[in-house]
């Protein structure tokens, strides 16, 4: 058990210190936006205004300027995560929280203390006391969210509301700002470990100070605030990136980006043709959109490779950049022995396709033998395409709230795969 009477509590922070907890719940608040762009279907901020538009994880509204504390419901250890991650961005953050719950174990302290920054208070007669010691901290800018029912509560019925929170606003000078999450019980319920993916709003009120001896009333019209914040279900809402690549996939421009990076890629671009259509298909579902894509990927692979190989053939040299002289040499001695099958050996060794292009032109291959030749990249291109649209349509509701998150990583490790085939053919 841990003895709460000989607990070390924090005092108020320097201005130094919230400086560096400004930048530490900046981090914080990255790693659970990731983390939930992961494992739910989506986490959505409703501005306090009924006119203004949702707003993806991705995009965190700006919190109100001055001292503020944030009250919220509380069903779900969930809820911490999802408060960090669309206020700490912008703001230094501290939860308030239990401290026998967070500090009698070593793995909830460490959580504590890297994850989430919790202001610990007793639960007992002195924790008024230890909540109201961070009047100064919440004066000097530090965000504090209280969750006033106490403790998760394990009914959807909404609890009632502890008067700490209001005390410190009008100890402190701050706003009181009212939240309401809807969403977060089902995603990890009290007392579970498994997460079940739901979609998550963090629903705003109107921001209010509180007067001096009126914390009590105050805690009354907040729980009336809160009750009708979360009367109504969440709704799943695609992410930013999902929303705008899809939006791309079916105007012009999306068919201009395939072709175009198809195109150059079989002349000089150093990036793989599928890349940008993998992106767009997989959000577009079972519309005939689909191949359109994935023909026109093709043909203008094709018509670079043509364009390089006539090029080259006529004496005009093409522009090869990051490849290898073996990289040439071994597509020269693959062209000459089998022409066949050096283009189906290319989607394998990790040649550059125009590499291959290149070596045909040196080498005055026929247009019909070129043609021939790379039939099987064509081909390559239509199946990882049709994958791409396969399981795009089928992953949706696993992809829509994380589509950015999905392409960060891919264009993270891509470089890395480069410089690995680059230095193999070295």
């Amino acid at each position: 058990m841990l003895d709460t009477a000989s607990l070390r509590l924090p005092s108020p922070l320097t201005e130094r210190q919230v400086r560096r907890l400004g930048f530490t719940s900046y981090w914080r608040s990255k790693f659970w936006g990731l983390v939930l762009s992961i494992v739910t279907d989506g986490v959505t901020t409703i501005p306090a205004h009924a006119a203004a538009e949702p707003v993806p994880l991705a995009r965190r509204p700006p919190v109100p300027d001055g001292p503020l504390i944030v009250i919220a419901n509380h069903s779900s250890h969930a809820d911490t995560a999802v408060l960090l991650a669309t206020v700490g961005r912008s703001r230094p953050v501290k939860f308030v929280a239990a401290a026998d719950y967070w500090f009698r174990r070593r793995r909830n302290k460490l959580i504590a203390k890297w994850l989430v920054g919790i202001w610990p208070i007793r639960r007992d007669r002195n924790g008024m006391k230890d909540l109201l010691t961070a009047a100064p901290t919440v004066a000097a800018g530090v965000i504090v969210v209280v969750f006033p029912e106490g403790s998760r509560r394990r009914t959807p019925k909404l609890a009632g509301f502890k008067r700490g929170a209001f005390e410190l606003a009008a100890a402190s000078g701050a706003k009181i700002l009212p939240v309401g999450l809807v969403g977060t019980g089902d995603l990890l319920p009290a007392g579970r470990r498994l997460i079940r993916r739901r979609p998550v709003e963090v629903r705003w009120g109107e921001p209010f100070t509180v007067a001096t001896g009126h914390a009590e009333q105050a805690a009354a019209a907040a729980f009336r605030a809160i009750d009708r914040l979360i009367d109504e279900p969440a709704l799943q809402r695609p992410g930013r990136v999902w929303t705008r690549v899809r939006r791309m996939a079916f105007a012009t421009a999306g068919l201009a980006l395939v072709t175009g990076w198809a195109y150059a890629e079989g002349i000089f671009w150093p990036l793989v043709a599928e890349m940008p259509l993998l992106l767009l298909v997989c959000t577009i579902g079972r519309s005939w959109r689909g191949p359109l894509l994935i023909v026109a990927t093709a043909i203008a692979s094709a018509a670079g490779i043509l364009t390089t190989w006539w090029l080259v053939s006529h004496g005009l040299d093409t522009p090869t950049p990051l490849t290898t002289a073996r990289m040439h040499e071994s597509a020269l001695d693959q062209l000459t022995t089998d022409p066949a099958a050096a283009f189906a050996n290319q989607m394998f060794n990790g040649i550059p396709v125009k590499v291959y292009a290149h070596s045909a032109g040196q080498l005055g291959m026929d247009f019909a033998d070129v043609v021939s030749a790379m039939l099987p990249r064509l081909g390559r291109i239509g199946v990882v395409g049709g994958i791409g649209w396969v399981v795009g349509g089928l992953l949706a509701r696993y992809l829509k709230p994380c589509l950015g998150t999905v392409q960060a990583v891919c264009l993270t490790l891509f470089p890395i795969g480069l410089g690995v085939v680059i230095w193999w053919w070295s």
